[in-house]
């Protein structure tokens, strides 16, 4: 009888320098992947360092810019003040030298009239006109005129009287005469004179529409009987 054979099962066995190996392997990636996200974590914390470090200076840059431009803004202002008053002031003296001009050039012509109506052994006593002006207004129709009447003194005496103003032309092809009363606002048709040595006269006529001016004529009637009455007759032809 045959003995009865026997099998016996592989039995495994663990090779110690196998797994030593495994194991280093399993450490040395745990290893790297700790330094790798350590590494991640410290360069993340230091692009977040440089980007708020970027962020605050540029929000320094930003302040500056801003004071600068409202630094300039202020300086602009105050040199277009500066320029409205310097423009105002030379506005002023503008206006204060034509004055003083006008007023001279009124002194020059008193003083001309003066010298014409002062009494001499060879001018005889009389009533003059002089100095007629007339101008355009600001309004259609509506003109200025201005003149002087004198007298030449013997005795210094006042000169009394009327000044009438009248305007010849034609109206609907007719001729036509309209007297100050019905040319300017007054409610008279002549002006009162009274005056030792000379009379300025001035005034605004509105002309009726239609109306065709020719002639301004100027009357002065002196009251008593040492002057004798003047007229003077002038075209119409305003200069601007």
């Amino acid at each position: 009888m045959k003995a009865k054979e026997r099998f016996s099962s592989p039995k495994i066995v663990a090779n110690k320098t196998s797994i030593g190996q495994t194991w280093g392997v399993l450490l040395v990636l745990m290893l790297l992947a700790a330094a790798g996200w350590g590494g991640y974590q410290l360069g993340g914390e230091r692009l977040s360092s440089e980007t708020l470090q970027t962020h605050a200076e540029m929000q320094q840059q930003l302040a500056a810019v801003e004071a600068e431009r409202n630094d300039l803004r202020r300086q602009l202002t105050m040199a277009e003040q500066a320029a409205q008053v310097d423009k105002e002031a030379l506005a002023s003296v503008k206006a204060e030298i034509e004055a003083l001009q006008d007023e001279r050039l009124k002194m020059e012509e008193e003083l001309v009239f003066l010298r014409g109506i002062v009494s001499t052994s060879k001018k005889k006593e009389g009533l003059k006109v002089q100095g007629f002006k007339l101008e355009p207004g600001l309004e259609a129709g509506q003109f200025n005129y201005k003149f002087t009447v004198s007298q030449v003194l013997k005795n210094g005496q006042v000169a009394k009287g009327r000044i009438l103003i009248s305007v010849e032309g034609v109206q609907d092809g007719k001729v036509a005469t309209y007297n100050l009363d019905a040319l300017a606002d007054k409610s008279s048709a002549s002006i009162k004179m009274r005056f030792r040595y000379f009379q300025n006269v001035e005034g605004v006529l509105r002309l009726p529409k239609g109306f065709e001016p020719a002639r301004l004529i100027i009357e002065v009637k002196p009251s008593g009987k040492r002057l004798a009455p003047v007229s003077e007759s002038y075209p119409w032809s305003p200069v601007s």
